[in-house]
């Protein structure tokens, strides 16, 4: 039977609603121009009251909503000024959730249950740390990275001095999601330096994070972390990676104020990708209406 993408959409959209406030989420509005800008090509900028930006993703200004509330969530538009391709929008549908108080086991657990409804697959885990152990003979629960980005470039045949969160989302790309071929994967335990500064550091280790991505035969379809806890160790790691910015900076003064609880976690569903996933697609402007506006 033919993908009818309008009502599929909505459909997921009414049961991850449903799903939420049966949990007792509150859904949130954020502004979707902002103030902050970030980097040169990360925002697009809009004629908006003076100067704004459309946000590339919800995060912060849904976080310092748990001053008010401890589960709250937002679906919505965020903008990215990248060129589109069968995987990726300009435009696209996020959902963001944030939760104070529960720890990543909760998170993994509620990110299986939002996206249950909608796939075929039983997620099963696997573990970026222990693949890198195995291939690369370095324990990342143990050891400091040392010159493990120099290596894991040239198993890529990347240049020496490739951003190490460059040369990590290669090889998770290459060697970890091409696992969930016909399948659902949870990629879990990443390790530090990658593109998620805000991710805790796991307690008892040296380099891994409580971080996962939901890979969906071959579709990265939910993203989450529990916060990290020390302001100070995540501001340098996301100053390392580049990805230090304004509204890092209000949520934590928020936290340091003692507004926010530092002791969260949350987690991103790209909406068209969960549809993706859902119809067996490989196409988002499926899942795009009224394009021609």
């Amino acid at each position: 039977m033919p993908c009818d993408p309008i009502r599929l959409k909505s459909d997921v959209l009414f049961t991850l609603r449903d799903a939420l406030r049966a949990q007792g989420f509150l859904e949130v509005i954020t502004p979707v121009a902002r103030r902050a800008d970030f980097e040169p090509g990360r925002r697009v900028p809009v004629d908006l009251d003076g100067r704004r930006h459309l946000r590339s993703m919800v995060g912060p200004a849904l976080r310092v909503n748990l001053e008010h509330h401890p589960r709250v969530f937002e679906i919505g538009p965020c903008f990215r000024p990248e060129k589109p391709d069968e995987l990726h929008g300009n435009e696209f549908t996020m959902l963001d959730l944030y939760v104070a108080g529960e720890d990543f086991g909760f998170l993994l657990d509620l990110a299986a249950q939002l996206v249950a409804p909608h796939i075929t697959y039983t997620p099963r885990k696997v573990s970026v740390a222990n693949y890198i152990l195995d291939v690369f003979d370095v324990d990342l629960r143990r050891e400091p990275l040392g010159d493990l980005p120099v290596r894991m470039a040239a198993r890529l045949g990347l240049g020496a001095k490739t951003p190490f969160k460059d040369t990590l989302g290669q090889f998770i790309e290459r060697e970890l999601e091409t696992q969930s071929a016909g399948a659902a994967v949870f990629l879990t335990d990443y390790p530090l330096g990658g593109d998620e500064p805000c991710a805790r550091r796991t307690p008892g280790t040296v380099s891994v994070l409580n971080r996962f991505e939901l890979i969906v035969d071959g579709i990265e379809v939910v993203n989450g972390y529990e916060d990290e806890l020390n302001g100070a160790a995540f501001a340098q790691r996301a100053k390392d990676v580049g990805l230090y910015d304004a509204e890092q900076r209000l949520a934590w003064e928020a936290i340091g104020a003692g507004h926010v609880p530092a002791a969260s976690v949350g987690l991103g569903i790209g909406i068209e990708r969960l549809c993706m996933a859902a119809s067996g697609e490989q196409d988002i402007t499926l899942f795009q209406q009224s394009s021609q506006f």
